[in-house]
């Protein structure tokens, strides 16, 4: 109910988090290249549904970065090659890069991701969300 009624009389309020949200989907599983893929917030990471975007430190490390360029993209949007990219690159093999950003969700408070790893599961990533807008 508490949702609902800021959701009515609080539109575009932002709710920080003093603890992030998280996933054990996302809390630093190996990841291959994978074409766009929705996540459902609300069923993953349990953030109200109909949000309009999410605060989220995103943490990429893949094992071969050093030579290959490794990154992921997420948008609001099912496009490929299209949204907000973060990439793996810090000049070393499994070097941590952790990037903050405000990523915009779709009408359905949801968002989507698209990884291009250097090889099968050599990807590892965390998503944490701290905040997000109603």
């Amino acid at each position: 109910r508490e949702v609902e009624r800021l959701r009515v009389q609080e539109n575009g309020k932002f709710v920080a988090l003093t603890t992030p949200l998280t996933s054990t989907s996302w809390d630093g599983d190996a990841r291959s290249t994978t074409a766009k893929t929705k996540i459902d917030l609300s069923a993953v990471f349990g953030v109200p549904a109909g949000v309009k975007a999410v605060l989220m430190l995103v943490n990429l490390r893949d094992s071969a970065s050093a030579s290959t360029y490794s990154y992921m993209y997420l948008a609001p949007n099912d496009t490929a090659n299209n949204g907000l990219i973060f990439s793996a690159d810090n000049g070393k093999n499994d070097g941590l890069v952790p990037v903050t950003a405000i990523v915009p969700c779709n009408v359905d408070g949801d968002i989507y991701y698209q990884t291009v790893a250097s090889g099968i599961d050599t990807m590892d990533v965390t998503l944490h969300i701290w905040g997000y807008w109603l």
